[in-house]
């Protein structure tokens, strides 16, 4: 019992217990029912030494100390396995060789003791629920990802178009308006008031044009950063097993050192698969983005906190700082869209976009939470990605 306390993953380590004990209580229960007895007349020679056993014996399952403590035992390994066994070959193989063991164990109690423990079925039981869970994982993990490519696809063709039609357009526009701004400015005529503006100052017509022209050129800007957003492909052939810890400590926070204190809240070490790259650029927007609008600069009373918590299939990641409040009209899905943003920000909306691309291809959530902070981002990646 004392290295409990100092075992990682406890948490995991403690669900995977409550599971294997819910599956040792179902096994428990499918034994006092006659679908046992129905099984084991299929298999004539055990089925008429257990009968006469039982018969000439008058022995029934009973709950004694050494058939408790050997399932106990059984139903704890079982669930070492399935938490620290990362592959489902090697947990299968890991609870195969168990089963194997306990064939011999399970025959000799019963022949020799009249005692007939579980700790087979419970094996059976827990090798059922592992390959039971990786098939689902694995189909929906296809769905997944064939929803991901379907929706690039849709994304890349949309941007295709528009830069094939609609570009070529901008600029047909743009170079007969320079050219009417440079024939009026050589003829002095750039300063004549074209109209009224709602304040009640005068807009001359050179203004007019140049606000048309900037106009043009922010559009062409715009379709060039989605295009640079969506033509950048987030591959599932390049996602890893990192360490999120030490991901933090080494790639993130080091580089925001000198002008924003990052404080880091992780008791353990956190193991997730993830698109190292996209990742980290993904949180350098959050910390980027709470330097130009959580603090506008002013980052010395600034305190970044990023909490990690490890659940049983996901880790959560909670994201407050101490800046301005994040805007209450502002949802997760105007975030995370390109080109939303607050009427004070200076961007295009892309740090947002790359942020929520990131979490999609992770297969992820994104949460504003409204509390207390003026900020709270949470965000919830699965173990295995995608």
């Amino acid at each position: 019992m004392r290295l409990y306390p100092i075992l990682p993953n406890r948490k995991l380590f403690t669900s995977n217990i409550l599971i294997c004990s819910a599956i040792a209580l179902f096994m428990f229960f499918l034994i006092q029912t006659s679908l046992l007895h129905s099984a084991v007349l299929i298999l004539l020679n055990v089925l008429l030494t257990v009968h006469f056993v039982l018969l000439s014996n008058k022995a029934y399952l009973i709950v004694t100390p050494i058939s408790l403590a050997i399932d106990i035992g059984v139903l704890l390994v079982c669930a070492w396995f399935w938490t620290y066994q990362k592959t489902v070959q090697r947990r299968l193989g890991c609870l195969a060789m168990l089963g194997a063991v306990l064939i011999p164990v399970t025959y000799y109690l019963f022949m020799r003791q009249g005692v007939l423990i579980i700790s087979l079925m419970i094996v059976i039981g827990v090798s059922i629920g592992i390959a039971a869970d990786a098939a689902l994982e694995r189909f929906s993990t296809r769905y997944r990802k064939k929803i991901v490519a379907e929706k690039h696809d849709a994304e890349y063709n949309i941007l295709r178009h528009l830069n094939h039609n609609v570009k070529p357009n901008i600029l047909m526009a743009k170079s007969p308006l320079n050219a009417v701004i440079s024939f009026l400015e050589s003829r002095d005529l750039h300063h004549e008031t074209l109209s009224r503006r709602l304040d009640g100052s005068s807009e001359t017509v050179g203004e007019a044009l140049r606000n048309a022209v900037i106009s043009l050129e922010h559009i062409n800007s715009i379709l060039d950063s989605t295009r640079q957003l969506v033509t950048r492909e987030i591959r599932h052939e390049d996602f890893q097993e990192v360490e999120l810890r030490a991901l933090f400590v080494q790639e993130i926070i080091p580089l925001f050192a000198s002008k924003l204190p990052v404080v880091l809240l992780c008791n353990n070490p956190v193991k997730i698969r993830l698109h190292r790259q996209s990742f980290i650029e993904a949180l350098h927007n959050l910390i980027r983005n709470a330097e130009v609008h959580g603090f506008q600069g002013d980052c010395i009373l600034a305190r970044l906190t990023f909490e990690i918590r490890e659940r049983r299939r996901s880790v959560v990641i909670d994201y407050t700082n101490n800046g301005r409040s994040f805007p209450e009209n502002l949802s997760e899905k105007d975030f995370l869209t390109f080109g939303l943003k607050s009427a004070d920000s200076p961007g295009e909306g892309l740090g947002g976009a790359w942020i929520g691309k990131v979490i999609a291809a992770h297969n992820g959530s994104f949460e504003i939470v409204r509390d207390e902070h003026p900020l709270h981002f949470r965000i919830v990646l699965p173990k295995r990605g995608i």
